[in-house]
């Protein structure tokens, strides 16, 4: 009995670490596409640029701790988790680099909007009327793998209902438009998202990849704001 408990246990954590080799990619979904119709903005042309990244470089990954006798779990604290090759509900994150990616997602929420007559990505902002500049302030990353102190044993309690893993997700970037040729700066906002936080058991693994979402609430709220400033007015497109 005692080896079948102990071959069950391994078994489990197995299968659990081999949910952890399933790769995460990034995808993004614009919004709606809800017009605001500006004829004075609509001939003008907007650029996203880069976004900078002012993370921590401070990974703290020490998700193994949890197979310790008497540690009731292990953790992973990840200011850059994308750097990690594991995190406890996803392996690696690939095709992944904030700096692009959340910069080309804003232009897709402009053309969606449809508020300008062409909005892109570049490095240069030479033929735009108006750029947003970016910062990337938090994408930090939290999880932990529950052992509740039985080391290789714990996964004997995820078997009969047991939460496995817990993990959350945080966001904050700054956002700035500005106007290309007098370099004024029209609107500038930090936005921080909810925390997105979740329990994983095995029968239910959650996905702790929820950046793009997030992203985009925040998006969606930027955008309020420039309606609420009055850079953007609401109203029948003509």
């Amino acid at each position: 009995m005692k080896i079948f408990k102990s071959k069950l246990s391994l078994l489990l954590s197995l299968l659990v670490i081999s949910s952890c080799t399933n790769t995460k990619g990034w995808v993004y979904k614009a919004g709606s596409g809800d017009a605001f119709g500006q004829n004075y903005l609509q001939n003008k042309v907007m650029v996203v640029k880069p976004f900078s990244d002012k993370r921590s470089n401070e990974n703290k990954n020490n998700i193994m701790l949890y197979v310790l006798p008497l540690m009731p779990f292990g953790y992973q604290d990840l200011s850059t988790p994308e750097a990690i090759t594991m995190h406890a509900n996803s392996g690696l994150w690939v095709n992944y680099n904030p700096k692009e990616d959340f910069a080309k997602a804003m232009a897709e929420e402009f053309n969606s909007s449809d508020i300008f007559k062409e909005a892109y990505f570049s490095n240069s902002t030479r033929d735009s009327d108006y750029y947003v500049k970016g910062e990337i302030l938090s994408t930090d990353y939290t999880s932990k793998m529950i052992s509740y102190g039985f080391s290789f044993y714990g996964p004997l309690l995820w078997y009969i209902g047991f939460p496995a893993t817990h993990v959350s997700n945080d966001l904050e970037v700054k956002l700035s438009l500005i106007k290309t040729d007098s370099k004024k700066v029209i609107f500038s906002k930090t936005y921080k998202s909810d925390q997105y936080k979740k329990l994983g058991w095995i029968y239910n693994i959650p996905n702790d990849f929820r950046y793009s979402e997030m992203l985009g609430e925040l998006y969606k709220e930027f955008l309020e704001d420039l309606v609420e400033d009055g850079f953007i007015k609401k109203g029948k497109k003509n």
